[in-house]
């Protein structure tokens, strides 16, 4: 007896293997949507607040309930790219039909303008952007002494992203109290490029034994903040040092979470002091979403008291002589670290637009 097979392969023909394919059917139900800018809200709309992902679906808060949301079959949309993500305001349509048992269920009819947003090239090979919160306040860049060490390139690029995305961007460094006695001072003066001329607040915390995060917390107080970094550096415990989780989204991050130990999807959490904070996946990579090699210039801002007073124009601020930002290196105006990241990056952009 011969046995039905149970993956499809090539040979099923081409509708069976589209349609048994797990890729292809994503696909199909990414073009279930229709974006329709424009298109008028009904009476029976309500606004809500994207909480975070529910596999394919969204959790909403709306007026105080948490809602168990699908995208509707059209939808108006301001934006290109990504569809909807934590933190965007949206307006849904309650259904009669509930998906979940202890929710009231919704379809997503408008998605709002967006204020501010981070955003990143998504992994893999296909070139598109993934926007990882929108309309927060602040990016909180979260990096650790050690388990993983903390790299500025990764600093440097987040910072980008912030600039590019309107948000003010924080730096805490976590495991201060892994920190060998007599080395602080070191640590601190490698984060004053960023404190120093840049002007961004650096916080040295330690979540085990509470040193800084009295300050960490009246920073984030009444604002709206993503936390993001490595895997490992410690997002999570801060975040639960400084949040009274509401219990229904700890629930319904079990749920999805499967049992993992790591934040596997962006959610938005209300801080104790007022506000809220985003707890985002590590990350291992941080690729810069629309950003050419001749625009980097303008991101860091140390340059531009020299960017007009090179002899070349436009000028790489690499390899040109009579540059007049590779003087101010050389004379420690501009710090040897920070160039060095511009260097590292312009080469990438140039690479990547051969």
């Amino acid at each position: 007896m011969t046995r039905k097979k149970s993956r499809p392969t090539e040979d099923d023909g081409d509708d069976s293997f589209k349609v048994r394919t797990r890729h292809v059917a994503k696909s199909q139900y990414r073009t279930r949507t229709l974006i329709k800018q424009g298109k008028e809200l009904t009476q029976l709309a309500v606004r809500g607040l994207v909480i975070r992902a529910l596999g394919p679906d969204w959790l909403v808060d709306v007026n105080g309930v948490f809602w168990h949301c699908v995208v509707s079959g059209i939808v108006n949309v301001p934006h290109s790219g990504t569809l909807i993500a934590v933190g965007d305001a949206v307006w849904v349509v309650e259904e009669t039909q509930h998906i979940s048992s202890n929710m009231p269920a919704g379809s997503i009819v408008k998605v709002d303008e967006r204020r501010t947003l981070l955003s990143r090239r998504a992994a893999g090979k296909e070139l598109r952007e993934q926007v990882v919160v929108a309309n927060v306040d602040q990016l909180c860049i979260v990096v650790s002494f050690v388990e993983p060490p903390y790299h500025r390139r990764l600093i440097d690029r987040y910072l980008i992203a912030a600039d590019k995305g309107d948000l003010t961007p924080i730096v805490v460094l976590n495991k201060i109290d892994l920190i060998p006695e007599g080395f602080f001072e070191d640590i601190q003066e490698d984060f004053a490029p960023y404190s120093g001329p840049l002007g961004i607040p650096v916080h040295f915390i330690s979540v085990l034994t509470g040193q800084g995060l009295q300050e960490l917390s009246n920073r984030l107080s009444g604002l709206s903040t993503l936390l993001s970094g490595p895997s490992g550096v410690g997002k999570s415990s801060i975040i639960n040092a400084l949040t009274h989780t509401d219990q229904r989204i700890g629930d319904i991050s079990r749920k999805y979470e499967r049992g993992k130990h790591t934040t596997s999807a962006a959610q938005l959490l209300p801080l104790s002091s007022g506000g809220y904070v985003v707890d985002s996946p590590g990350i291992r990579e941080f690729g810069i979403w629309e950003l050419d090699a001749d625009e980097l210039q303008w991101y860091f801002a140390e340059f531009m008291p020299y960017i007009q007073q090179c002899k070349f124009t436009p000028c790489t601020h690499t390899h040109e002589p009579e540059c007049e930002v590779k003087k101010a290196v050389e004379g420690g105006e501009i710090d040897a670290g920070r160039y060095e990241s511009y260097c590292l990056l312009r080469e990438e952009l140039e690479t990547s637009e051969r």
